[in-house]
């Protein structure tokens, strides 16, 4: 566990000497800025909050009896959740990346001759992968919370909105509502992670493995109509990555339940892991 641990801590170390590391927390903090910026300054509060409250949720609100909350920190925060698709982009940048790089400067050898085994160093990897993933999101909130702090201000510390909970729309607290979003972006961000750490391991390189992923993940909705027709689509990938619209009851393919849906990305991701570990394990690095 100590080599396992020592391991996670001189990656996580080598991840910040890329300047494409930082570069990605410099981009977050631009995006929230300048969304904050443009929502504060430019944008008309009105029309923000008819945008956000469409008429269907405006009925919502109605019918329980609950007011429609001003554009406040924690709006600001919500909004702002959307931004893990781009944290789940550089995750896969990264953990492509962090096995591709091994292989092009020719350090995977000196990588394996240590100690720990080979099922140790690749976990060592894959946890670091994690971890910064869960930092970016950290990152995000964190940031977003003082941001919109300064320029929005807080009307209540844990206010109660409505929301679509899967039953249909009820009251449940923003953080409650937040969490719930952080969750069902955090599943595909994981399954997509894993999926450019296989393919990284599998052909040596980075490249397929950044292009194929982001494809995958930006592209999913395309994908899964183009085959919606037919039986097969319902167990593709691209079908369940979009866990907020399964779960709200408006999957992309016609029956789909979260519960199912969540099968089938356990399904594949036990795949990657077990094709991605295998391979490692066996492969020959004399030659690299």
């Amino acid at each position: 566990m100590s080599n396992l641990s020592q391991l996670i801590k001189n990656e996580f170390i080598k991840l910040h000497h890329y300047k494409s590391t930082w570069a990605m927390y410099i981009i977050i903090a631009v995006l929230l800025v300048g969304g904050a910026i443009i929502t504060n300054f430019v944008a008309n509060q009105s029309m923000i909050i008819d945008a956000t409250f469409q008429s269907e949720l405006v009925q919502a609100y109605q019918s329980v009896g609950v007011e429609i909350p001003a554009y406040d920190m924690w709006a600001f925060v919500a909004d702002n959740i959307s931004l893990i698709s781009f944290i789940t982009i550089f995750i896969i940048v990264a953990a492509a990346k962090i096995i591709s790089n091994e292989y092009k400067w020719g350090t995977i050898k000196l990588l394996l001759i240590r100690p720990a085994g080979r099922g140790t160093v690749l976990t060592s990897k894959y946890i670091t992968v994690l971890l910064f993933a869960v930092v970016l999101i950290l990152y995000t909130i964190i940031l977003s919370m003082i941001i919109g702090l300064i320029f929005f201000g807080v009307d209540a510390w844990n206010p109660i909105i409505v929301d679509n909970m899967g039953s249909g729309y009820t009251e449940v607290s923003i953080i409650t509502s937040i969490g719930k979003n952080i969750l069902f972006s955090l599943v595909p961000l994981i399954i997509v992670a894993t999926l450019s750490f296989m393919i990284a391991i599998l052909f040596k390189g980075s490249a397929m493995a950044i292009a194929a992923s982001i494809v995958i993940f930006i592209a999913a909705p395309i994908i899964t109509m183009l085959v919606s027709r037919y039986e097969i689509a319902k167990y593709l990938l691209t079908a369940h990555l979009d866990l907020q619209s399964i779960f709200a009851g408006a999957p992309l393919i016609e029956g789909t339940t979260i519960g199912f849906s969540i099968a089938v990305l356990i399904v594949y991701y036990i795949i990657f892991m077990i094709v991605g570990w295998l391979t490692f394990k066996k492969r020959d690095v004399a030659g690299n």
